[in-house]
């Protein structure tokens, strides 16, 4: 990761932060504003509740339906018995009453004060107007002492209620204050949210942009580069055909034993180089996600055992042992990709091999449960140089190898246990080297793998046997002339009548006139490549095997031969055994068609 890409994510998650931390403090402001305007509302109501009942229970008691009401009755009837008590309990109710809304907060306590004057008025001249009628003073005498002005009363009353509504107006007012306060800042933090969540998605939407951009960019250049290396194989491969191609034909005229060997060393020198380019293309498939790994039955004795023929040469010239030890209990046939599964023991046996010079190299096969999952367990044992702890850190990287001296003294790109272990993964399975500096490697792999329900497969036989087409014609089209001097030398042992085009559309021309028994045709040609006359000659005559000779070797390019009509596939450099397997399966395929 760039030092700039760390800084922008460490700068995305202090804004976060920050983002964050703004919202919830203006929440929490706006929820205590909301919550201080509803503890408001709730003295606000429960004062003007409170305040008006008393209120009106008050004006009940003092005005004329009650104390004041009761003491005229008093004067004007002088019924002690019938008034008094009335007037008593009114006078105390009225008394609770003013302790009540004396009581309530924020009230102003001088906003009853002419109401308690007037009832010590009142209590005053109540006492008076007793005494009178106890003399027997006439009620106009009386009245005339103890009248009490009821204005003052009413007056006091007017007063307490004005005080009572600018009170609850003042209450209302702060209310209305604080919600307006509560409501801005809400407003404000869902402002503030869209507008952060607007910069975000824009933010997003540009890096999604970018980042789309720069994936773009990443598939082109793999692409490309996917191009560049399959063209860069072609192009390796077409002047490898010439060397392999004239050595394999060298090789059966040599009679000196000393050139012999040189013939032999060059052609392994060949495959080598060979193996190398087929590494660099695995390796770029893998980069890409190309690379796909297959499932069908096949012999998993038979893939071991080949192992042992491939390396037996070599490992007799450097007087070093290789031992196939399969366990008796291992099935024949299982399912996967028996390809795959042939090169990664092929890549560990021929690293074991390299770095052997004394003892030898055993492969172990045996059946095994790993994880309660059922497959494979393969394990090459070598007693060659090893590896320190840092050779084996560095064992799976690619374009490495466990020690560089080991570069110049052995060779190799250090691609092949990258691939290696990149196979595995795929397959799903593990890989564990062990390793001392000088004692030697053993290498354990675990494949899960099902085993096969059919332990027999059935393949038709491999036939190498140069083929007789002695009296037949063969149309090969071929634009290198180096190429073609090689193919016409390899096919001379077949004796058939060959004859060459240098294009497509030279080879539809001959095609038609010369009537071939089958066509060897190249893929990338001028003036009309392989696969556009490829379908020409299927329109003319489907029943003639068309087979693909090329450069190109990736398996997208056998599939998309073989849907195109070509019969088969044989790569550049040419290997002799497998040109005449092809031409003799083409044969077989060719008469059998003819009879149906």
């Amino acid at each position: 990761m760039t030092q700039s890409l760390k800084k922008t994510q460490t700068r995305l998650r202090v804004n976060a932060v920050i983002v964050i931390i703004l919202v919830i403090l203006l929440t929490v402001t706006s929820l205590f504003f909301y919550k201080h305007v509803d503890n408001q509302w709730r003295d606000y109501s429960n004062t003007a509740s409170n305040v008006y009942v008393l209120h009106d229970t008050l004006v009940q008691r003092l005005g004329y339906g009650g104390f004041i009401h009761h003491f005229k009755n008093l004067i004007l009837r002088k019924n002690v018995d019938l008034y008094l008590p009335s007037i008593k309990k009114e006078i105390y109710e009225i008394k609770v009453i003013l302790e009540k809304l004396e009581a309530v907060e924020n009230y102003d306590k001088q906003a009853l004060g002419g109401v308690r004057t007037t009832l010590a008025n009142y209590e005053e001249k109540l006492d008076l107007a007793l005494k009178m009628i106890e003399q027997g003073a006439s009620s106009e005498a009386i009245d005339d002492i103890v009248k009490v002005d009821d204005a003052k009363a009413l007056a006091a009353l007017s007063d307490f209620e004005s005080h009572v509504n600018t009170m609850l107006k003042k209450k209302s007012v702060a209310i209305n204050e604080n919600f307006k306060f509560a409501y801005t800042v809400h407003i404000l933090t869902i402002v503030l949210l869209a507008g952060i969540l607007l910069f975000y998605f824009k933010k997003l939407s540009t890096s999604y942009k970018e980042q789309q951009a720069l994936t773009d960019q990443a598939l082109e250049g793999a692409r490309i580069k996917s191009e560049f290396l399959a063209n860069m194989s072609h192009e390796i491969r077409t002047p490898l055909n010439g060397i392999m191609g004239l050595l394999q034909i060298l090789q059966p005229n040599v009679q000196k034993p000393q050139n012999i060997e040189i013939v032999s060393k060059a052609l392994f020198s060949c495959r080598s180089l060979l193996t190398i380019i087929n590494d660099i293309l695995d390796f770029s498939k893998m980069e890409a996600n190309e690379l796909t790994i297959e499932n069908v039955n096949f012999s998993l004795i038979k893939i071991v055992e080949s192992i042992n023929s491939d390396f037996l040469p070599i490992c007799n010239e450097k007087s070093i042992e290789l031992n196939i030890d399969i366990d008796k209990n291992v099935e024949n046939i299982w399912i996967g990709d028996p390809v795959r599964i042939r090169q990664i023991i092929l890549n560990l046996v021929s690293n074991a091999v390299k770095f052997t010079e004394q003892g030898g190299i055993q492969v172990i096969v045996k059946k095994k449960v790993k994880n309660l999952i059922p497959g494979i367990e393969l394990q090459v044992l070598d007693t060659g140089i090893g590896m320190s702890e840092e050779g084996l850190a560095n064992l799976f990287q690619r374009f490495q190898q466990a020690d560089n001296s080991i570069t110049r003294r052995f060779g190799g790109t250090g691609l092949g246990m990258s691939i290696t272990t990149n196979l595995i993964k795929r397959m799903g399975g593990t890989i564990d080297v062990d390793s001392k500096l000088g004692e030697g490697t053993r290498s354990t792999i675990f494949l899960p793998l099902e085993i096969a329900e059919q332990q027999q497969i059935i393949e038709s036989p491999h036939i190498t046997d140069v083929p007789n087409l002695e009296g037949k014609t063969v149309l090969i089209a071929e634009d290198n002339p180096l190429n073609t001097m090689v193919i016409q030398s390899l096919m001379a042992e077949t004796n058939a009548n060959v004859q060459f085009a240098k294009d497509g559309l030279e080879a539809i021309d001959l095609f038609k006139k010369i009537n071939p028994m089958l066509v060897l045709m190249d893929i990338q040609m001028p003036k009309m490549g392989g696969i556009e006359a490829c379908a020409h000659i299927r329109a003319l005559n489907p029943t003639t095997p068309v087979i693909a000779l090329t450069a190109n070797v990736m398996k997208e390019n056998i599939i998309e031969y073989k849907n195109c009509g070509f019969y088969c596939h044989v790569g550049k450099p040419v290997e002799k055994h497998l040109l005449f397997e092809a031409l003799n399966n083409a044969i077989s395929q060719h008469s059998q068609n003819l009879s149906d």
